[in-house]
């Protein structure tokens, strides 16, 4: 492991490696039935057309888009064959273009349909229903969201002129894959417009508890529509008895348990619910290693490597817990001023959805905490807290992950979190850091080697970093050695073979 001094060392400023457009690039969140389901072996299942992909952005290697768990999933499915992405084109114009379909653009092996999106329009479906509504419900936040007259129109509005342009484009024999809670009723939209293939949707964030998905005004009119879907896939078995209660319940329907999962009979409709949890690339992450980190990432590890160093790699949004971790670093410093000497958190948080008033408030609050922190044990030469709202590019993430004794990956809610993945892939197995993960990250269901804690539990949070510091490099091992197996098991090819065998079954 790396060296802990207990003398005081001063550091260099924080890493500023950022992409272009200052995201993160993170490489990148009930039974036994489902006991194969985190395993599912790398098929060869034919669809009998294309597979057109669905989401709210493409990642083109043209543009300085981040590649997070969806580009990669979708690259992957994608690259070298016949299928399609398309999503929202990054411009503004006529509210999708509808009457003339997609503008088709290939980058390589990789075919992407785009669409511009009228301004207002955009507005009241990305900041305002997708994510002043939608995501705080399905993250157990309700009394977070912020309704606009006009946000299920524009959100709608979206839907359809989607819906119009891949009715123009496909052809029969064709498949469609929908993702994310940008396009919930997308497939109502296909089905009016006479599409009888498959489509199938996939989850990436938490499906929430049925009483709180009854808060939507519009539940009904959801449920109804994700019924035209052949099959859902989700992140967690938790997820999938969710979303099972909720489809019988809101919809009046019958829940028939199998093998994989659910099949719900709701509105005259089979829609199966598979419980299919995404990972990483550790290749990937092999490769970035491989190459040398960016001057002020090793500068920033040189320092590193002589304390205790916690990494934190989240996106600033409410559902990270990133106050609630900070609070818990603040603790176990608390409990012996003198570790502010030798241990050193970095928390890379860049900024997302400024325009949304919850991530302001959001920001606000981890500032304060930060400050707090700072004020009372920091030093005039150093803290042992560092805070960048910047992001780092992969190979300068990688390095970093490589280089911290622990990580915390401590969200209040979330549908995976690749992060933890990451960090246990990046690792060098012969002397690895230890996961210190929260209950509610998706990632916990199967990753239980890592120290489970509490999110909402400050002298838990504490505790855990004391537990992962006194660690013997024996338990660290084992620990590392069972939790690369969940990862390697839930590679995202795995994932992508796995998912696309569910539709080719539809």
């Amino acid at each position: 492991m790396h060296i802990r001094a207990a003398t005081k060392v001063s550091s260099p400023a924080l890493p500023s490696c950022m992409s272009e457009r200052g995201q993160s690039t993170s490489m990148g969140s009930i039974g036994q039935v489902w006991v194969d389901a985190i395993r599912p072996p790398i098929g060869t299942a034919k669809l009998d057309g294309r597979l057109i992909a669905v989401s709210n952005r493409v990642s083109r290697p043209t543009k300085a888009a981040t590649a997070g768990g969806l580009a990669q999933a979708l690259s992957e499915a994608l690259r070298g064959g016949d299928g399609l992405w398309v999503g929202w084109s990054g411009e503004y114009g006529h509210a999708g273009h509808a009457d003339n379909g997609f503008d088709f653009e290939t980058v390589g092996d990789m075919a992407f349909g785009l669409l511009d999106i009228d301004p207002d329009t955009f507005r009241g479906y990305y900041e305002g229903y997708a994510n002043s509504v939608l995501w705080p419900v399905f993250h157990g936040r309700p009394d977070l969201v912020a309704r606009t007259d006009g946000d299920f129109s524009a959100y709608s509005t979206v839907n359809t002129a989607f819906a119009e342009a891949i009715a123009r484009t496909a052809v029969p024999g064709d498949t469609i894959w929908v993702h994310d809670y940008h396009f919930l009723i997308l497939a109502s939209a296909l089905r009016a417009r006479g599409m009888g293939g498959p489509i199938g949707l996939f989850l990436h964030i938490p499906f929430p508890q049925p009483a709180t998905f009854r808060t939507l005004p519009e539940a009904r009119h959801i449920v109804r529509a994700l019924a035209a879907y052949d099959t859902i896939g989700v992140q967690t078995r938790r997820d999938a008895v969710r979303l099972a209660e909720t489809l019988a319940s809101v919809g009046e329907g019958t829940i028939v348990t199998d093998r994989a999962g659910f099949r719900v009979l709701v509105h005259g409709s089979h829609v199966r619910i598979k419980v299919r949890p995404i990972g990483t690339q550790p290749r990937e992450i092999e490769a970035s290693l491989a190459k040398p980190p960016p001057e002020d990432v090793a500068a920033y590890l040189a320092f590193a490597a002589r304390t205790y160093s916690l990494i934190g790699i989240d996106r600033l949004d409410y559902s990270k817990g990133i106050a609630h971790r900070i609070r818990g670093f603040e603790r176990y410093l608390a409990a012996d001023p003198a570790r502010a000497g030798d241990t050193v958190f970095t928390q890379i948080a860049p900024l997302s959805r400024e325009t949304v008033p919850a991530y302001s408030r959001e920001r606000a609050e981890v500032e304060a905490e930060a400050g707090h922190l700072i004020s009372r044990f920091g030093g005039l030469a150093d803290s042992p807290f560092k805070l960048m709202t910047k992001g780092c590019d992969r190979v300068g993430v990688a390095h970093l992950l490589r280089g911290a004794d622990a990580a915390l990956v401590t969200p209040l809610a979330d549908g995976m979190n690749l992060v933890a993945k990451e960090y246990v892939a990046a690792q060098d197995p012969a002397d690895p850091g230890v996961l210190i993960l929260s209950d509610m990250a998706g990632a916990a269901e199967d990753m239980t080697d890592a120290l489970i804690i509490d999110p909402h539990d400050a002298e838990g949070i504490a505790a855990a970093i004391r537990a992962s510091r006194a660690m013997p490099l024996g338990e660290r091992r084992e620990r590392h050695a069972a939790l690369m197996k969940v990862v390697e098991a839930t590679r995202v090819d795995r994932w992508v073979a796995a998912c696309v065998a569910d539709l080719a079954a539809d």
